[in-house]
């Protein structure tokens, strides 16, 4: 949603949120609250407070055909008082666009932006090469303040293979790296402790999202303790290794690009 209206030159005050990460970077004048599935459930004051606080004039929620629908919560958050406006991406990122124009009062730039969002999807959408590669996805999330980090497998079945592991004809290798017990960050998406799993995977390909710094120097420090498991994996031995636009349901105006550069680094 943020993604739409930043495309319009519509910036929030508040946001709330998470699963584009680094988020603080996309969006460094934004206070950041909470994470959608938090205000949903128990930390619903945490949204009403900041309403207050910072005098936002509306609220704008999501309807998707995610579950929970971050829409479902809009009759009660009006009961409370607040003004909310409701974008839909039930309908596709074309009506998305025309519906935030009306909620920011731009429908002539939202109707550029939708004309300009179709053609760039058709090019990134055309002649798809099915490339039968094998790839591991990672995601690095790190945190300057703190001086964290984290890595995260981006797992099967998720949306990196819908958007675009499925379109190019390649194979999210990241099962045998995945642990049952790990608790799973967001949808689609686990937290990697070790590299434990990987010559099983076997990938062809090791894709780094996200801040690729944090997935670089995972895999060096792979490398330096098993030079003789590294040399067997393709993706390390041939150094496929690329840093690549992260892909997920939060920043849809970034998807054709992001796959046109997907296309381009799994065909080398």
């Amino acid at each position: 949603m943020a993604d739409v209206a930043r495309a319009l030159g519509c910036y929030p005050t508040a946001m709330i949120g998470g699963q584009i990460p680094m988020i603080e970077k996309e969006f460094p004048f934004a206070r950041q609250l909470e994470c959608v599935l938090c205000v949903m459930g128990s930390k619903r004051k945490i949204l009403l407070h900041a309403y207050k606080k910072m005098q936002i004039e509306y609220v704008v929620i999501e309807n998707t055909k995610d579950s929970p629908n971050p829409a479902s919560i809009a009759p009660e958050l009006e009961a409370q008082g607040l003004k909310v406006a409701v974008l839909d991406f039930t309908r596709g990122m074309e009506q998305a666009i025309h519906d935030a124009g009306r909620i920011f009062n731009m429908p002539k730039k939202a109707e550029k932006v939708a004309s300009d969002y179709k053609v760039s999807l058709e090019q990134s959408l055309a002649n798809l090469p099915q490339l039968g590669k094998r790839v591991v996805t990672l995601l690095g999330i790190s945190n300057p303040q703190r001086s964290d980090s984290f890595l995260l497998a981006e797992t099967p079945g998720g949306y990196i293979d819908s958007a675009v592991l499925g379109p190019l004809g390649c194979i999210n290798a990241a099962g045998p790296m995945l642990s049952s017990t790990e608790e799973t960050v967001m949808d689609g998406i686990q937290l990697l402790r070790s590299f434990t799993g990987l010559e099983e995977a076997n990938p062809d390909v090791i894709a780094l999202t996200g801040d690729p710094l944090v997935g670089q120097r995972a895999l060096r420090s792979f490398v330096q303790k098993h030079p003789e498991t590294a040399a067997t994996i393709p993706a390390l031995k041939n150094l496929e290794i690329y840093a690549l636009p992260h892909c997920c349901s939060a920043n849809p105006m970034e998807y054709p690009q992001a796959l046109a550069l997907w296309k381009q680094a799994l065909s080398g």
